[in-house]
């Protein structure tokens, strides 16, 4: 669906990278539970704060992506990952962070920051 943006050049800001998940990457939830018994319950248990091996939790992406915010000013359009999209939700919407650690991604969807709040377009 069009957003009837002007074309416009874009920015790479690595501080948007997607959530590691350093040495679980690549690997399914079945084989993360295989390998790290356990680990999966306890990620559940506190999922804003876990941080898999080698990897980062969300409250850790969510100081990446504030230090970024901090910079902007005014309207923006950013595309990112989910685990992006849900710090934005704690930082910009103030979401409690277990509601926006677990909320569901929408994928090929715009989340509109706006007044306090977000939602989904399209």
């Amino acid at each position: 669906m069009a957003m009837g943006l002007a074309a416009q050049p874009y920015h790479l800001d690595g501080r948007l990278l997607e959530l590691s998940f350093g040495d679980w990457e690549g690997m399914t939830w079945d084989q993360i539970e295989s390998a790290y018994p356990g680990a999966l319950k306890t990620r559940d248990a506190d999922k804003w704060n876990y941080t898999p091996p080698g990897g980062e939790s969300y409250a850790a992406l969510a100081e990446r992506v504030r230090a970024w915010l901090s910079e902007r000013d005014g309207e923006l359009f950013v595309v990112s990952h989910g685990g992006v999209a849900r710090a934005l939700m704690a930082l910009i919407a103030g979401a409690e962070l277990r509601a926006a650690a677990e909320a569901p991604i929408r994928q090929g969807c715009a989340l509109i920051f706006e007044k306090g709040a977000c939602a989904w377009f399209g």
